[in-house]
């Protein structure tokens, strides 16, 4: 009996031949709603909204805005620049962080925004 019980603890305890796999990723979201405080463009749906690496020089997604919302799922934990563009008006450019949780809640009152970040590279606004 001791002989078996002994035999049960080595095999628990003896360390497989298969290296430790480190745990995968746990994907993000990012989600948001486009708004204006005056005169909805009508083409509002149009507008790009886009995901770079930080550094810009990849596209890593890229949608446009469903009644004014847009989302992304999927996206690898990182650092990285959300891109929304209203058309021959103005660039909205903001640093988005998604190494820790995602962001599903972002809001962008993208008129009043304009007027002040139009083509710089912002924070993310509070809400």
């Amino acid at each position: 009996m001791i002989g078996l019980l002994l035999s049960i603890i080595v095999a628990v305890t003896t360390p497989s031949n298969n290296p430790v796999q480190a745990a995968p990723a746990v994907e993000r979201r990012l989600a948001g709603t486009i708004y204006f405080t005056n005169n909805t463009p009508r083409e509002r749906n149009t507008f790009p909204v886009e995901l770079y690496t930080r550094d810009q020089k990849r596209l890593v997604l890229a949608t446009v805005p469903n009644d004014g919302s847009f989302e992304f799922t999927g996206v690898k934990p990182g650092k990285y620049l959300l891109k929304l563009t209203w058309p021959q008006q103005c660039t909205l450019k903001y640093k988005i962080d998604l190494r820790k949780e995602s962001l599903d809640k972002i809001r962008i009152v993208m008129d009043a925004a304009c007027a002040h970040d139009n083509g710089r590279i912002s924070n993310l606004p509070r809400n």
